[in-house]
């Protein structure tokens, strides 16, 4: 697989989270106009141009990704390997004999995702944007995209070391152990509700550097948090728990399990392309349902020491 770097996008200027303005019809068709003269590639343009997508990228030979550059394990500019979202693109692009392109867009900027998708996927610098997550709110998409089938789902895990080592989740609540966890989030709630000893840190990779340091030893955190962990600092001992699940945790408290929302601990992933662009959708979603059958999927996740959840959808 060929990997072509496209310009990356420019650094953002700092300004609060703002809602999405459309370009002006009278731009729209200018930006067509313009294209048109030049014989430029824009991915972009009229509705009759969205709708060939597909055949454009047959044409070219070249399918266009956005994704994050500093998100390892999903992505990362400039280090191989790339991460599990290149691969899998990469894999896509290779179902339809093109090459991947990559452009980077990130998302760790104020604005967050809806940002980085209205200066990556709403300025047609990309076909497709990687990891982005459905929560069963429409609100990112903007009107404007949609999501492809899930390839996957992420959520809680639960990573031990030393005394708590090998120790189920019940027995680590019932000797009062303080748990890892990142602040204000759902888990935290979950927990503080129960009056269920937690060691607070403002994020994940805080989180994960106690367990690091031997300050707590165990930490319920999200299932890529241990990889991030694992690169910085490759003489941790910590593991993941094979013990562990939803279910078990409210077994732990004696509380009927809910397998909703929290409750289920697990969020589908899913790309996002435009919402005109139907051929190309189906493809995507034709080339998702190959890798999830043949395990391409579920074994290039687990090449970056994540563990693999399949979708949740049926």
């Amino acid at each position: 697989m060929e990997v072509v770097l496209a310009a990356e996008e420019g650094t953002y200027p700092l300004q609060r989270l703002y809602r999405f303005r459309e370009i002006a019809l009278l731009n729209k068709w200018l930006h067509v106009f313009v294209g048109i003269i030049f014989g430029a590639l824009a991915l972009t343009g009229s509705a009759n141009e969205a709708q060939n997508t597909l055949d454009k990228i047959k044409e070219r030979g070249k399918m266009t990704v956005c994704a994050d550059p500093y998100s390892y394990p999903y992505s990362v500019k400039n280090v191989t390997p790339p991460g599990f979202d290149v691969e899998i693109m990469g894999e896509l692009a290779r179902l339809g004999g093109f090459e991947l392109e990559m452009y980077w867009a990130d998302t760790g900027t104020r604005g967050g995702m809806s940002r980085a998708l209205r200066n990556s996927m709403l300025k047609g610098r990309c076909h497709l944007f990687a990891g982005v997550g459905d929560n069963g709110e429409d609100d990112v998409l903007m009107g404007q995209m949609k999501f492809t089938q899930a390839y996957m789902s992420v959520g809680y895990v639960m990573v031990t070391q030393n005394q708590a080592s090998d120790m189920s989740i019940k027995e680590i609540i019932d000797a009062g152990m303080p748990i890892g966890v990142q602040m204000s989030t759902p888990m935290d709630d979950w927990l503080h509700t129960r009056g269920i000893k937690r060691a607070l840190q403002a994020d994940n990779a805080r989180v994960m550097r106690d367990m690091v340091r031997g300050d707590t030893d165990v930490a319920i955190v999200f299932s890529h948090a241990p990889s991030q962990a694992k690169r910085v600092h490759p003489e941790a001992t910590f593991k993941l728990s094979e013990n562990y699940s939803a279910a078990a945790l409210y077994a732990a408290i004696d509380e009927e399990y809910v397998s909703e929302g929290l409750g289920q601990q697990l969020w589908d992933l899913k790309f996002v392309v435009r919402k005109q662009d139907r051929s190309f959708l189906d493809f995507i979603n034709e080339g998702i349902e190959t890798l999830t059958e043949n395990g391409t999927i579920a074994k290039l996740v687990r090449k970056y020491d994540v563990p693999y959840f399949p979708p949740l959808e049926d």
